[in-house]
């Protein structure tokens, strides 16, 4: 089998209600969606990227550009190989976006072409592993977050993600005492910064917190980036188990975090990582030094959600999962895919990723 086409569409997916954070407010999902096609006409793989600005730096017109200029070049008329993976990643530096639209997608082909669901691809005996995803409450006033928070509790989430880090530590801290006084005792809280802090900020912020006896589960990325000294510093100095998010993209990522002894918790993201082939090399990092993974997404849908649910079922450090973003679109676009039943998460019956993909296109493309 070999490559013949590759198309891509943008495509806008409105969201109930509007997602905020201390990096942006978003209203819409803007996908671009990817269709590999080969000379096996019934044998079309999908994949999807996201542009996202403040942590990626990939745009759409960006996305485009990587697969119009470097990706179509490099595998059109390509016999489909795993190997295909790691030329694609050397071929362009970045655009990690770009990257897992296409690694999604060669993957889904991947599993077609040897009948069988992609997690069973990446991993011929994944075992019965249940995954269950937590729900992330926007960043606003406290009693909306509260009024929020009663309605994911009420639909079967136990896990909430709370956003944090636009205003003062002070105002922070008000939120999460309004949350925890009023959920039940047994929820389970952790808190999303996003890069919000300085070194200074964030020793407040995690001193306040724990002092509160809020009982959080973990704090992920308090500070930027690039702060991956200052992310070793805490991790050590503090009881609040610190998650890493921003600052793993990469391979090269793991190793530095590893070094600087930030190793509770890991985020790994398929538009961060630029796909599952990079994604499985960090995990087998995370393997071999015992770190505990979970498996985030940016404002994605399901055709991305679902290679991302794929990878975590094949990965044995994985323990728990963010996947909420294709439970905040208005409607669902996608046939096939990720179910939810209550905060448990399912792969599709299927081969490959398990997407109807002629209903995709005909979608997308109208």
């Amino acid at each position: 089998m070999f490559i013949t086409d590759i198309k891509y569409y943008r495509y806008k997916t409105p969201l109930k209600k509007s997602f905020k954070t201390a990096l942006r407010t978003v209203d819409v999902i803007e996908s671009i969606y990817v269709f590999i096609e080969t000379n096996q006409k019934e044998m079309v793989g999908v994949g999807e990227a996201v542009p996202t600005y403040v942590i990626t730096g990939d745009t759409k017109g960006g996305i485009e550009a990587a697969i119009e200029e470097v990706f179509k070049p490099l595998l059109i008329n390509r016999p489909l190989s795993i190997g295909l993976l790691d030329e694609m990643d050397e071929a362009l530096v970045g655009n990690s976006s770009a990257k897992a639209a296409i690694d999604i997608a060669l993957y889904d082909l991947l599993a077609q072409e040897a009948k069988s669901p992609l997690y069973e691809y990446l991993n011929n005996d994944p075992g019965n592993k249940s995954l269950e995803t937590c729900y992330t409450v926007s960043l606003n006033e406290a009693d909306e977050m509260v009024k929020d928070a009663f309605r994911y509790i009420q639909e079967g989430y136990n896990h909430l993600k709370i956003k944090v880090g636009k205003d003062s530590v002070e105002t922070d801290l008000n939120r999460l005492k309004a949350l925890r006084a009023a959920l039940p005792k047994d929820t389970t809280l952790s808190v999303d910064a996003n890069q919000a802090w300085n070194e200074k900020g964030a020793e407040q912020a995690l001193k306040h917190f724990d002092e509160a006896s809020l009982n959080i589960e973990s704090i992920e990325q308090p500070v930027n980036r690039n702060e991956f000294s200052v992310l070793g510093k805490l991790t050590k100095d503090y009881q609040i188990p610190l998650m890493v998010d921003e600052s793993l993209f990469s391979v090269h990522d793991a190793k530095r975090l590893v070094e600087v002894g930030a190793i509770n918790l890991w985020n790994i993201k398929l538009m961060k990582t630029g796909g599952i082939h990079q994604a499985r090399k960090i995990h087998e990092i995370a393997n071999k030094y015992d770190i505990t993974c979970m498996v985030g997404c940016m404002m994605e849908t399901h055709v991305s959600v679902t290679a991302a649910l794929h990878f975590s079922l094949a990965a044995n450090k994985v323990t728990r999962v963010d996947f909420d973003a294709p439970l905040m679109v208005s409607n669902r676009e996608v046939v096939g895919g990720i179910a939810y039943n209550g905060s448990k998460v399912t792969a599709p019956k299927g081969y490959g990723l398990g997407i109807d993909r002629k209903s995709l296109l005909k979608k997308v493309s109208v």
